[in-house]
């Protein structure tokens, strides 16, 4: 594809996404997300790492957002759609390339998603009952860290 044919893509896939957004009853909270899947569809059709990354950011913050306003809460749906919109620059990165540019994106993503989760958790909201499990998710985690070494694959 042409570069210079890339303002023009945006500019489509940008109407289209405001088109349905109108017709979804999804108003202004919705832009964020919208302006995320332009970066998204963009980085698809050149595979400009530059792209993906405040596409993957403004995608997931814009979600958050969006389902923030639909069922209320306390900022967690907020945070984990920043969190989760992080984690898709690693995955959509490593799909569409084949091979990672790093795993940086994890690191801000693990965060925000798990203070998203615990802030979930600690308020009466769709995910009020899990606070009471994560010590569960600790010992699970660290029981596959000291048999990871004998599940691997048997030795010759």
């Amino acid at each position: 594809m042409e570069r210079r044919s890339l303002p023009g893509i945006i500019l489509i896939v940008l109407g289209v996404i405001f088109i349905v957004g109108q017709r979804m009853g999804i108003g202004g909270e919705g832009t964020t997300a919208a302006i995320g899947l332009a970066f998204l569809v963009a980085f698809v059709s050149t595979r400009h790492y530059g792209l993906l990354v405040p596409g993957g950011i403004m995608t997931g913050l814009g979600l958050g957002i969006v389902i923030q306003t639909r069922i209320g809460g306390d900022g967690a749906p907020v945070l984990l759609g920043l969190g989760l919109g992080f984690c898709s620059i690693y995955v959509l990165g490593a799909v569409n390339r084949r091979t990672t540019w790093g795993w940086w994106p994890l690191i801000p993503g693990g965060v925000l998603a798990l203070v998203g989760l615990a802030k979930a958790s600690s308020t009466n909201s769709w995910l009020g009952g899990a606070g009471q499990w994560w010590p569960v998710a600790l010992i699970v985690v660290g029981g596959y860290l000291l048999l990871r070494p004998r599940l691997g694959p048997p030795k010759p």
